[in-house]
């Protein structure tokens, strides 16, 4: 594995990347302060001056992907003019898979976290669920009751669209799949004749 290069005061954003890719080749038994900053080409000492340990990094490291995450998502809220219009959830859907579609390394790490949940069902204690997650399910819950749609389809049809959202990203982050088109001119098309088929 070769050393990182990073930017004069932004070493912390380092030390996290390098973790990230640490865990991701290696697994999260071998993550230390003392490999990610050897990853970095700094002293052992210099992780301690943004982490105090070995957790504080893990925990940053998942602060660190669903931030950027989240911004994605909420841009693609502030694009929409009309946010009971169903399209907004295409867009978020397209832009939940070329997040991971330009940063893969972040979805292999973020969803091998034991500690993230994901809460499919309408009811229950929401506050602990993946952010990006509650996020659409805030925004695809009044959208598809203004369609009229019930309770236990409201349910379902959300279940569907992150399974598709979530699964596109997990092909076209896959090395071994092979696919001739673009994504980002696909992911719309993929996703309306899902739901086309499930109407």
């Amino acid at each position: 594995m070769q050393n990182r290069k990073y930017h004069h005061g932004d070493l912390r954003n380092s030390l996290i990347e390098a973790g990230i890719e640490l865990i991701n080749r290696e697994g999260a038994s071998v993550l230390s302060l003392r490999k990610v900053a050897a990853l970095c080409g700094v002293s052992q000492a210099a992780p301690y001056s943004h982490f105090q340990s070995k957790e504080d990094l893990l925990g940053a490291m998942r602060e660190y992907v669903i931030e950027q995450f989240m911004e994605v998502l909420e841009t693609s809220i502030q694009d929409c003019k009309d946010q009971n219009n169903p399209r907004l959830l295409i867009q978020m859907g397209k832009n939940y898979v070329m997040f991971f579609i330009k940063n893969p390394q972040y979805f292999t790490f973020i969803f091998s976290q034991q500690c993230i949940e994901i809460n499919l069902s309408l009811d229950g204690d929401e506050t602990k669920n993946f952010p990006p997650f509650q996020l659409f399910k805030t925004k695809a819950v009044p959208i598809m009751n203004n369609l009229g749609m019930s309770k236990a389809r409201v349910e379902d049809a959300i279940i569907s669209m992150w399974a598709t959202v979530h699964g596109l990203s997990s092909i076209a982050t896959m090395k071994n799949v092979h696919y001739n088109k673009d994504w980002e001119t696909k992911i719309e098309d993929i996703i309306w004749n899902i739901q086309v088929l499930a109407v």
